[in-house]
């Protein structure tokens, strides 16, 4: 026979409770059962541990020398069980989230906040950047997951496609056209446009689109980010397309149109091929799936033509 961790705790409650009787209670055994663990822990060491005064149990002091390293390995053991218990409901959990900069301002800040209701010690980090950077971060360990514009083709990622994002046409609000419901590019012809950086998956659909049809904008002013864009058009220095839920978080600022014909592009999810994913990084996709048919319900994403979902030959993103 050998020492088992079921005799050492009832050696610790038979201690701490002074019976036999409040020990079982603890433990949700009979009293003889308990009597029956410290009888089988006595003969594996070799001595006693209580001796009976008067009816009553009192450790010896053989005992009370064993019992200071039992109480070191128990403390052990609670505070193992406490990190299992910590492990499987997430409670000191970290998420390493990266993410281009428009899909991370319009999709991560709910997606965060609702994850944190439910764990609100998770540490989460996020990092913005391009669609290249996010592909080598995910890659080699840096971040569990990042959301990027699709398609991706990388062996060594794993993609799962979230849905589809609309282009708005976004207007100063004073401009003539703000009183139309529909904006199409000929309606843009000759405007103060305000661009996408050349190389960016954005602006290479906004200016095929626009010299497919023939029709010139007035293009004095670039910028990295659609979220600039908007800072731009509300001080009224032109107009621009942008992402459905970037316009609308600007809407009290400047005019959000529909645009057509539809321009957009879709997006996903990238994660490590061959690793295994993270607890709370699952959580944390089930929670932007929920998002996104939040979204969807708003009409805010869609389902895209598959020409919005071909590769392009570009190295960055907005």
């Amino acid at each position: 026979m050998s020492m088992t961790l079921r005799q050492l705790e009832a050696l610790r409650l038979v201690l701490s409770r002074g019976t036999t009787k409040h020990a079982a209670e603890a433990l949700g055994l009979t009293q003889s059962a308990v009597s029956r663990l410290i009888s089988q822990l006595e003969q594996e060491i070799g001595f006693s541990l209580f001796e009976r005064r008067q009816g009553r149990l009192r450790v010896t002091p053989e005992g009370q020398q064993f019992y200071t390293t039992v109480e070191k390995v128990l403390t052990g053991v609670d505070q193992i069980k406490a990190m299992a218990r910590d492990i499987s409901t997430l409670s000191y959990a970290s998420l390493r989230i990266a993410a281009m900069s428009a899909l991370g301002f319009g999709m991560l800040p709910p997606a965060i906040r609702s994850i944190r209701k439910r764990y609100r010690r998770l540490r989460v980090s996020v990092d913005i950047g391009t669609r290249s950077e996010l592909e080598e971060g995910v890659m080699r360990g840096r971040y569990d997951l990042g959301l990027v514009t699709l398609p991706i083709e990388n062996d060594a990622l794993v993609v799962e496609p979230l849905g589809g994002i609309e282009s708005v046409c976004v207007l100063p609000k004073d401009h003539p056209l703000s009183e139309r419901e529909i904006i199409t590019p000929e309606d843009l012809e000759g405007e103060q446009f305000i661009s996408m950086e050349p190389g960016t998956l954005f602006r290479y659909r906004t200016d095929e689109l626009f010299s497919r049809l023939g029709i010139r904008r007035t293009l004095q002013i670039e910028t990295q980010s659609t979220i600039m864009i908007c800072g731009l058009v509300a001080q009224g220095l032109g107009v621009s397309l942008v992402h459905r839920f970037i316009g609308e978080t600007f809407a009290d600022r400047l005019v959000v149109k529909t645009f057509e014909p539809t321009f957009g592009f879709e997006f996903g999810l990238i994660l490590p091929s061959g690793s295994p994913l993270p607890l709370i990084a699952q959580e944390f996709i089930d929670t932007i799936k929920a998002g996104m048919r939040d979204f969807q319900r708003r009409g805010q994403v869609s389902d895209l033509p598959a020409e919005f979902t071909q590769p392009v030959p570009v190295e960055n993103t907005p």
